[in-house]
């Protein structure tokens, strides 16, 4: 009985991270079962694909779907002879489970050994098994392995591989072959080598898989393995294609990895091979037309030495007239080049199918691939005495693989600051927005005037409260050098109200966000009689970039001035608006009750514009706001509490090292899309403000750190370890959320202090010496001192809330205060039974209307009675430190109240 091997998955482990060691050691004859923690055999796990880009850290897109073969619960670990744990975002989240946990210290505790690779040794630190350990990582694990008392070894290229004791630890897939290799021996078994040379024929949109699996597998092993391309040379790179099922009636296709060849097709002396490879995907359909690759296929089959092709690469073998009188098989839909081509088909079932006749290995798909590397290892020569493989096993035992598969999805919202002391002013004010598929022009207004403490709900026809609308991203031309904007999909935004339900008479104003929606509202009748109402009340109407679209058909701009789009131009002078044409796309205007802007880098005064509409009063500031930013931070993240601020008058400057004014990053969108953990989609380009070199701290009164995957490589930066620590040394406001929390830690600056962030984030904030604060729910935010957490872009109102509250109370010299307050609530149609959620709402209420009491050495007491027909009900609450007024808006409306507040002087 051969070796044994348990994949531990979880959704979003890193594509290559889990497949490549999943296939190449069935492979070798070992035998590998797949289970994730809360999934069952036949399950899928969401796969990422991390690559570099030229960004400041790599780039994520989705995978292939990874399919479970073992049921968690039901495996029992002690059959296993090693754990192999997979990077990813995976670990960030299978870190917190205890379940995995146990299972990791099982396998240390008796010796056996544990291979992790890039993310993978978040879960070793979490299981404290790292200490005193020699470990390689990710780059960006460094701080989290040091805390936990690891004795970290610099990985001087990502193919960096350590061995201590029974723990070896890589640093990403790039080091897959020695990785192995060390697995291998350190489960009893032998890696006899190989004199072997091999050629890979590549080509653009290969499938990812196809070219990977093999080619790794086959370095494992101790072959030099080469991959060439037409037209390319040596360190080129060649962008590769996922193919996958995803219940369409054929595959699917996504961005893959991009590959890197190692040798150039020109001047390519085939007889120094002594074998040859050919990946699918959609490569072979135009490399079968290249009379080069023709020559080579037939040089390699005609000297009888061994050609393995998988998938679509027979269309090549059967361009080069080559199958005629052979045996093979393929994918499906290229039965008709190997028929014509005047081979024998065999049918591929099931699918993983391969087939071996004389010198040709032929197979169907990438489930295929550990058949397929073994039958070509087979015509190489490459055996092992135990085994028939590549691989001699000492021993007899079993193996297990642990893999994550982690999903990190981070909104950025976009929030604006007004004078706190005017918060009260809102309490009872309440906006209506009208969604379907949209853009960023809806987030933002939506936080920001609920961190105003504007209630705001959301409708759409059609939908009701909780449903979701899809959201589009569209970016500039100037980035993507295309002819007008580019579009992909952006954040999943959640209503909070029923479109049939609403009573549009209740609501203070309307706000019409752009994006593709407004194409189809503005042809349902409904919604063209919603925004006429709104129109002839003269209550305010805020509309940007395709929004007017609906104004243009209810019939609401003739004669006003509007802007918006320009392609928009054109409808709205039919409709008879007295069109301004936008000579910035952060333009506004404003005719009378109607306000209309560009797009959404318009939003801080578009936002300004509607808070004055409705009668609300925007003072300004002078403060100074510093935003650290990096590639791939979360697009909401950052841009909701970027405008949020700016729309309050603050001077807002945008940060990154090594980047200048006008340079931009990449964002990124983190979402739950009903997986372990969040997905991530490709965000907005940001538009830095000021150049990282040469910053005087000093010049500015708070910092922002958002989250996203950026605060992972940033923590890493001696330059913004020493700005971060230089605002905390200095006591002034420093709000950070989600994985911002990550440079805190690293920073060491949060010992002995509260706070909170994204869950994964737990074990950097407890290594730094806080006291880890539960974000229950998810939009919980918390202060203290000068410090403001929170834990993800849903909280942005009460994160930026209590930002304003710093700045107020600065304003005011931040003296400490003891107040007492009489505060006299008439509440109708409440049960009893719902009082209980009253303490809470109205201290937070009052706090949030006396605007000074902000931190935690402050203190406020007061009087709250409930007045209604069955009595008065009295409470005497003692103080909280947060000052969260939005909370106050939620709760009186989760309870259905309508209440009159009057506070009692």
């Amino acid at each position: 009985m051969g070796k044994s091997v348990l994949l531990l998955c979880g959704d979003y482990m890193e594509d290559h991270e889990a497949m490549v060691p999943f296939q190449a050691l069935q492979a070798y004859g070992i035998v590998v079962d797949a289970a994730c923690p809360g999934k069952k055999a036949g399950d899928i796990c969401r796969t990422a694909i991390h690559d570099s880009a030229g960004y400041q850290t790599y780039t994520e897109s989705r995978g292939h779907n990874f399919t479970l073969n073992a049921t968690f619960d039901e495996v029992d670990f002690h059959k296993y002879d090693g754990l192999v744990i997979p990077g990813g975002r995976a670990p960030e989240y299978l870190a917190m489970n205890e379940s995995v946990l146990d299972c990791v210290r099982k396998f240390s505790d008796s010796g056996r050994p544990i291979a992790s690779v890039c993310h993978g040794q978040l879960i070793l630190a979490a299981a404290n098994l790292v200490k005193g350990r020699k470990c390689t990582a990710y780059p960006a694990v460094k701080p989290v392995l040091i805390d936990a008392g690891a004795h970290w070894v610099e990985p001087e290229t990502m193919k960096a591989c350590v061995a201590d004791g029974n723990i070896i630890t890589g640093a990403t897939y790039e080091g897959h072959p020695e990785f192995i290799q060390l697995f291998v021996r350190a489960l009893g078994g032998k890696i006899t080598g190989s004199d072997k040379k091999i050629m890979f024929l590549c080509g653009d949109f290969m499938e990812d898989y196809e070219v990977t699996v093999p080619f790794q597998s086959l370095e494992a092993l101790g072959c030099h393995v080469d991959a060439v391309c037409p037209k390319k040379k040596g360190g080129d790179t060649c962008p590769t294609a996922v193919h996958d099922f995803e219940g369409d009636q054929t595959y699917s296709e996504k961005p893959g990895h991009s590959f890197t060849l190692t040798a150039s097709f020109e001047g390519l002396d085939a007889s120094n091979y002594d074998a040859l490879v050919i990946p699918g995907g959609r490569a072979p359909e135009y490399l079968a037309l290249d009379e080069t690759v023709i020559a080579l296929v037939k040089e390699f089959m005609h000297s009888k030495k061994p050609v393995a092709s998988i998938c679509h690469g027979q269309q090549i073998l059967a361009a080069a007239g080559v199958l005629k009188g052979r045996k093979c098989t393929a994918y499906p839909a290229v039965k008709l080049n190997v028929v014509l081509g005047g081979a024998t088909w065999l049918e591929p079932d099931p699918i993983d199918r391969c087939y071996t006749d004389e010198n040709l290995v032929t197979g169907a798909a990438w489930p295929g691939h550990p058949q397929f590397v073994s039958q070509l290892m087979a015509l190489l020569g490459i055996r092992f005495p135990c085994l028939g493989l590549g691989i001699h096993l000492v021993s007899h035992g079993s193996l297990s693989l642990v893999c994550g598969l982690l999903v990190l999805k981070i909104d950025f919202y976009t929030m604006q600051i007004s004078d706190f002391l005017d918060c009260w002013l809102w309490e009872m004010s309440a906006v209506n927005v009208s969604c379907g598929l949209i853009t960023k022009d809806a987030m933002v207004p939506f936080q920001a005037l609920q961190a105003y403490g504007i209630a705001v709900d959301t409708v759409c026809p059609g939908k009701k409260a909780g449903d979701c609308c899809r959201t589009v991203i569209q970016d500039s031309v100037v980035y993507h050098g295309y002819q007008t904007f580019t579009e992909k999909r952006g954040h999943n935004f959640s209503l909070n109200a029923n479109f049939d339900e609403v009573d549009f008479s209740k609501y203070d104003g309307l706000l019409l966000p752009g994006g593709r929606a407004p194409e189809y509202l503005a042809i349902n009748e409904s919604v063209l009689d919603c925004a006429r109402k709104f129109s002839d009340s003269g209550k305010p109407i805020g509309s940007i970039c395709h929004g007017q679209l609906i104004l243009a058909a209810a019939g609401s701009v003739k004669g006003r001035k509007c802007t918006a789009l320009h392609a928009l131009g054109p409808v709205l002078i039919d409709a008879g608006a007295h069109w301004i044409e936008p000579k910035t796309r952060m333009d506004c205007v404003a005719d009378g009750n109607i306000i209309t802007g560009v797009i959404y880098r318009a939003h801080p005064e578009y936002i300004q514009l509607f808070v004055k509409a409705l009668g609300g009063k925007v003072t300004g500031s002078d403060k100074r706001i510093l935003f650290l930013c990096g590639d791939f931070m979360e697009d909401y993240e950052v841009t909701v509490p970027f405008q949020s601020l700016q729309a309050l008058g603050c001077h807002v400057d945008a940060v990154s090292p090594n980047k200048k004014a006008g340079d931009i990053c990449p964002t990124a969108v983190h979402d739950f899309e009903g997986d372990q953990t969040y997905s991530e989609k490709p965000g907005h380009n940001f538009i830095l403000t000021a150049s990282y070199e040469g910053l005087d701290a000093s010049s500015y009164d708070a910092l922002v750190i958002p989250g996203g995957r950026a605060p992972e490589y940033l923590a890493l930066d001696e330059t913004v370890i020493a700005l971060v620590k230089e605002f905390m040394q200095s006591r002034k406001p420093v709000a950070s959320i989600c994985h911002g929390q990550q440079i805190l830690a690293a920073a060491g600056v949060l010992k002995g202090r509260k706070c909170t962030a994204y869950p994964t984030v737990k074990l950097n904030v407890v290594l730094g010496g806080a006291t880890w604060l539960e974000p229950d729910p998810i939009d919980r935010c918390y202060t203290d001192e000068n410090l403001v957490t929170g834990a993800a872009w849903p909280g942005h109102p009460e994160f930026v809330s209590q930002l304003m509250a710093f700045l107020a109370s600065e304003e005011e010299g931040g003296e400490e205060a003891s107040i007492e307050t009489n505060f006299v609530v008439n509440v109708s149609d409440i049960s009893r039974a719902s009082y209980k959620g009253y303490p809470e709402i109205f201290q937070l209420f009052v706090m949030a209307l006396v605007g000074k009491i902000t931190s935690s050495d402050k203190r406020i007491s007061f009087l709250c009675v409930i007045e209604d027909n069955k009595g008065n009900i009295p409470f005497s609450i003692p103080s909280r430190s947060q000052v969260p007024c939005r909370r106050c808006v939620a709760g009186i409306r989760r309870l259905r109240a309508y209440a009159q507040l009057q506070c009692m002087s």
